[in-house]
């Protein structure tokens, strides 16, 4: 299943390296369903906001994968999990669990890299 990125492991940022050889898919954008946090250094996906979230898509292997989850600390500070794309296709996130992210300030854009301008 791909895997949508939507902060600092897009191109450009300074964790997209971590992607190794995953291919390409092209940019994307969540159903209106979630809710794009600022924790200061990167960016996390919430559920049950109602944004749409930009990011990109990947196809990442295994061991890709594998290095991805210890990276983004899944289980413990985020989950990957299923998710539906705008227009209703499935990929998978790393999602933050809504209680750890109260008052944390909101990108109400949807877009990290726009959170600056």
């Amino acid at each position: 299943m791909p895997l949508f990125v939507y902060g600092t492991l897009m191109r450009g940022e300074r964790s997209h390296g971590l992607l190794g050889r995953a291919r390409y898919l092209g940019g994307a954008r969540t159903a209106r369903s979630f809710e794009l946090v600022d924790l200061g250094a990167y960016p996390a996906l919430v559920r049950g906001g109602s944004n749409a979230v930009l990011g990109e898509l990947y196809e990442p292997d295994r061991e890709t994968l594998a290095s991805l989850d210890v990276y983004e600390g899944c289980p413990d500070l985020f989950r990957r999990e299923p998710i539906q794309l705008d227009g209703g296709a499935p990929c998978e996130a790393y999602l933050m669990p809504a209680g750890q992210a109260l008052g944390c300030p909101r990108i109400d854009s949807g877009d990290w890299r726009a959170r600056r301008r």
